[in-house]
């Protein structure tokens, strides 16, 4: 549950930080910067503590599919889809991860979740869904074709997040995890920095203090500490469990909203945090629903 904790609260601000350097730099700069300072610090870590594994070549495709998926092509769709609809709104739709996990896990690899992990899934998307509801409809019946893409931007994104969970779960259990995404996080910001370039983009920093604030607390807070954590839960604890902080994050997001952006809260919203909190006791208390098996391959 700690590092649940560790999760929920440093992406539940990443994404406020996100809003703050859009429109300074192109999105896929940002990207490229976030993820090499990452990178740099997390091998840093690793050397000091003489920690650092460096993945073997077998392992070569599985770590350029863990760069691409979680350190490139995820957050490319997140930063974008963040230009057209709100913040909060993306967290939302990145909140159905869980479902898309365990969906994933179903195609690929036959993996039947357990009773409780959909229940408390369940409960807690509906509980998101209640706490959003009204944005989401707002934002539906304006009919621009903006609100469409950003938030088939975002439904595109949490799928990238879901398949790099995937990834990341295989490789937790044959390679020293941290140092996995140490260069996997270096490896992501040389592809952004390349698409970058292609782009026409400069890679230089602005001189800006909010926006250089945004992106320390975006590449430590929540790409070290928070990546750390949370692939550690995914080898822990499998990436259907680890997968429900998408669930309760959204409700970080919304309280920054509250207290930036003055969102008013309703019973509806009250309602729908109560059901996210239930939904994570039942998903990591073993003892609310019996099961007599983890999983089930078919």
């Amino acid at each position: 549950m700690f590092l649940l904790l560790i999760v929920v609260l440093v992406w539940g601000f990443s994404w406020f930080a996100i809003t703050l350097q859009l429109g300074v730099v192109h999105p896929m700069v940002s990207i490229s910067w976030r993820f090499l300072i990452a990178g740099i610090v997390l091998l840093i870590w690793l050397k000091a503590k003489n920690q650092f594994v460096l993945p073997s070549r077998i392992h070569l495709p599985k770590v350029l599919a863990l760069s691409v998926l979680l350190f490139c092509f995820n957050f490319t769709c997140f930063y974008f889809a963040t230009s057209f609809v709100t913040s909060g709104l993306v967290s939302v739709v990145f909140a159905a991860a869980v479902f898309i996990t365990v969906l994933n896990q179903w195609i690929w690899r036959r993996m039947v979740p357990e009773k409780k992990t959909f229940v408390g899934a369940l409960l807690g998307i509906s509980g998101i869904a209640l706490l959003f509801a009204p944005s989401i409809a707002d934002n539906i019946n304006s009919g621009e074709i903006y609100t469409v893409v950003g938030l088939a931007l975002s439904f595109l994104g949490t799928w990238f997040f879901s398949v790099g969970n995937l990834v990341s779960a295989s490789l937790s259990r044959t390679t020293h995890l941290p140092s996995t995404i140490a260069v996997s996080m270096l490896i992501g910001a040389a592809t952004s920095a390349v698409i970058s370039l292609m782009l026409g983009q400069s890679l230089a920093l602005p001189n800006n203090l909010i926006y250089l604030t945004a992106l320390v607390y975006l590449a430590i807070g929540a790409s070290v500490i928070g990546f750390v954590a949370y692939l550690t839960l995914v080898a822990q604890q499998g990436a259907a469990k680890a997968g429900y902080a998408t669930i309760l994050f959204p409700i970080i997001a919304l309280a920054v909203s509250t207290a930036m952006e003055g969102y008013q809260w309703s019973v509806s919203a009250g309602i729908g945090v109560g059901l996210a909190t239930l939904g994570a006791v039942i998903v990591f208390s073993p003892s609310v629903l019996p099961n007599k098996t983890t999983t089930k391959t078919i």
